[in-house]
């Protein structure tokens, strides 16, 4: 799974160099669509992992999660955020990730 996310990722990316190189209203909105795609997997991903989760539970109150499970679970939180970045672009409300909407 780790991997996937990876492959994942590379491929959002991929959608986002796509667009910003493209522009428009449509391509903005298909990778809009890309973009919850991917976010959905990796959320997904984050709750049927089936290795194990951390290594310690518990050091010093802090939850320090394995290495696989920490890419999933910081490319999930990444690609959230810029779902959250690709709404508020379409909808206009801040145009951060492509300036020219």
């Amino acid at each position: 799974m780790t991997i996937l996310a990876i492959i994942l990722d590379i491929v959002a990316f991929g959608g986002y160099l796509f667009q910003v190189g493209n522009g428009g209203t449509t391509v903005y909105v298909m990778g809009l669509v890309l973009q919850v795609i991917v976010t959905l997997v990796l959320i997904r991903f984050c709750f049927r992992f089936g290795g194990q989760r951390h290594r310690n539970p518990w050091i010093f109150g802090w939850f320090v999660a394995t290495f696989r499970y920490g890419v999933i679970l910081i490319s999930t939180a990444i690609n959230a955020l810029v779902l959250v970045m690709y709404v508020m672009n379409i909808l206009g409300i801040n145009n951060v990730i492509f300036a020219n909407l």
